[in-house]
């Protein structure tokens, strides 16, 4: 451990600047490691390896090699040392700036940290939250049931006048001004007759179009139009239905329970989606009863959020959409903001709110664990772990994964803000519930075995050994 002299200076947004000396022998110490790690590779004509005057040497390494060299060797100890000796636990990259480093001379740096900043809360024991019950009722039932019905449903061709809600063939084309305008026409088009779907004003002037029929239907595009020189122009859509279709449901009986594969007879096919609806109404009653009770924690705290905690959360954001972009479109991130028409920037800008709002929230839950003493322990853990893991068929990344430091501190903080959520909830409330599950999705272990690794004190607070 290196020896050193620390003087500090609080600044606003949780920063401290710590101003540090080292002596000049440990600098002469780190000249001489730096020289012995270097002079190897050097080659002077008329001397066998290691055997050449070290002045000869020196100057055949310059200068500036060697003061590198030597810095890299004394600078991450020094810092180290420092945040020792001024007992503090960065949770940011430290911004570094050697004033002085030189023969003889003592070695003279600064290094900005972002610290955990300090956190006013007030009593939260009083906290009392209704806990809201929804019940599903058969009006509920039979939506989810028609639901299912129309996913079943099938098209059958009709030789009736168009209705609402039908399926059509049709031939298109678009007039402006009297001319048909070049690449707007369409043959044998599929569309659904579907006011919600449809320019305002097509599907109602569909209504009673027969097959083989051809209609003028003057309309008004919309101003988002995705060609601007047709934005809000008045056109005539010229119609020619070649095809009917209509929509037919399955009957409403015990034939629809089983095509769907939710029981025999329709009374199971509704006690079946009746628990289902139930147990999505129960989560989201909890989730509602716990935002009410996080919010009354959020009132009792006064704190002022480091820049370098928001800009972690915010990284981790972008990230996770990144992952999810991939896996499920398989579309790259600049893909992605090519066709949002968006950029980093706003992504960024548009996740710091929520950013925020998390940080805070976690900085109150870590700040009543502390008070109240709560704790995960290692079995917890491990149990976490490898139910997250669980369905990775790659048995040496499971076992990588599992014993990574990160990972396991990734879990040892998900699982202490659950408890903490938990013990808050028993209090504002007298009933418990186990609806909510434990926050590990696995699709974050990757991250978390990967963004905190090799980072040491230098990222998140832990010292590099």
């Amino acid at each position: 451990m290196t020896a050193v002299k620390v003087d500090t200076e609080r600044k606003p947004g949780s920063q401290v600047i710590l101003s540090v000396e080292v002596d000049a022998d440990q600098v002469s110490q780190s000249i001489d490691q730096a020289y012995s790690r270097l002079a190897p590779r050097v080659r002077i004509a008329g001397f066998r390896p290691g055997k050449a005057p070290r002045p000869m040497v020196e100057r055949e390494i310059g200068w500036a090699a060697l003061r590198q060299e030597a810095l890299d060797l004394i600078l991450p100890t020094a810092y180290n040392s420092a945040l020792d000796e001024a007992g503090l636990d960065p949770i940011d990259v430290p911004r570094v700036e050697v004033q002085q480093f030189d023969r003889g001379q003592p070695m003279r740096f600064t290094a900005t940290v972002s610290i955990k900043p300090e956190i006013t809360l007030k009593d939260y024991h009083d906290i009392r939250v209704p806990r809201p019950r929804t019940d599903i009722v058969d009006k509920d039932v039979d939506e989810a049931i028609e639901r299912l019905r129309s996913r079943f449903a099938e098209l059958h061709a009709v030789e009736r006048p168009v209705q609402a809600g039908d399926f059509l063939t049709v031939d298109t084309h678009i007039l402006k001004s009297g001319a048909v305008l070049i690449g707007e026409s369409q043959t044998d088009a599929q569309l659904e007759v579907d006011k919600e779907r449809l320019i305002p004003g097509l599907a109602e002037g569909l209504i009673g179009q027969a097959v083989g029929e051809s209609r003028d239907i003057r309309l008004k595009l919309p101003t988002d139009h995705p060609k601007k020189d047709l934005a809000g122009a008045d056109v005539v859509f010229r119609v020619t239905v070649k095809g009917i279709k209509e929509r037919r449901l399955p009957p409403l009986d015990d034939e629809l329970a089983k095509q769907v594969g939710r029981g025999q007879t329709l009374a199971e096919l509704r006690q079946e989606v009746q628990d289902e609806l139930q147990e999505a109404a129960d989560q989201a009653d909890e989730q509602r009863f716990e935002n009410d009770v996080l919010k009354a924690l959020d009132e009792r705290m006064e704190v002022e959020v480091p820049e370098a905690l928001i800009e972690r959360e915010v990284n981790r954001d972008v990230r996770e959409l990144e992952t999810r972009l991939q896996e499920q479109l398989g579309m790259r991130l600049d893909s992605y903001l090519q066709q949002t028409k968006s950029t980093v920037e706003v992504l960024r800008s548009e996740r710091r709110p929520r950013a925020v709002q998390k940080v805070r929230l976690e900085l109150a839950l870590e700040t009543v664990a502390e008070r109240e003493g709560l704790t995960v322990s290692d079995a917890e853990i491990e149990q976490a772990v490898n139910q997250a893991l669980a369905d990775d068929p790659h048995e040496s990344h499971r076992r990588e994964l599992r014993t990574a430091d990160p990972v396991k501190a990734y879990f040892r903080q998900q699982l202490l803000m659950r408890k903490t959520i938990d013990y808050l909830s028993a209090m504002a409330a007298p009933e418990s519930s186990d609806t909510m599950e434990t926050p590990a999705p696995a699709n974050e272990l990757q991250a978390a075995g990967t963004s905190a690794s090799g980072k040491g004190r230098r990222a998140g607070g832990k010292k590099e050994r």
